[in-house]
């Protein structure tokens, strides 16, 4: 009987000194994405430009209701402009249009286009950058 009460006392003993809460750190910060590829910037681009409803207003090839995608990006090669500087209302518009049409993008700049974030802006920028080469003549 000694020996099971012996074996029990140390049996509780040992067990209370393995409950010891782990002093291992464990990291919950959310793991940094990798850049996205040229090809998944212009993949996503293409899709956003198309959610977020510029395909209503700007067409690759034709003027629609505003000017052509391929106009559009022609203008702000040739003069260096900064498509998503623009985008986030943080620059003029550079290509030559109709107060209208400067109206109807002003409204969305202040509208939807405010809820989209900066890497967003920058792959619709780099799809529209790449556009010409996507839909050749």
């Amino acid at each position: 009987m000694r020996l099971v009460s012996f074996f029990i006392v140390f049996l509780v003993l040992y067990s209370c000194k393995m409950d010891k809460k782990s002093t291992k750190v464990i990291d919950k910060a959310i793991p940094q994405r990798a850049e996205l590829s040229r090809d998944s910037q212009i993949f996503l681009g293409n899709r956003l430009f198309s959610e977020k409803t510029c395909i209503t207003c700007h067409e690759v090839n034709k003027e629609k209701t505003g000017p052509s995608v391929k106009e559009i990006m022609k203008i702000y090669k040739e003069k260096n402009g900064d498509i998503v500087a623009f985008l986030k209302g943080n620059a003029k518009p550079i290509v030559d249009t109709t107060s209208s049409q400067v109206a109807i993008m002003q409204a969305n700049i202040d509208g939807f286009l405010k809820g989209i974030s900066d890497e967003e802006l920058k792959t619709i920028a780099t799809y529209m950058l790449h556009v010409d080469e996507l839909n050749p003549d």
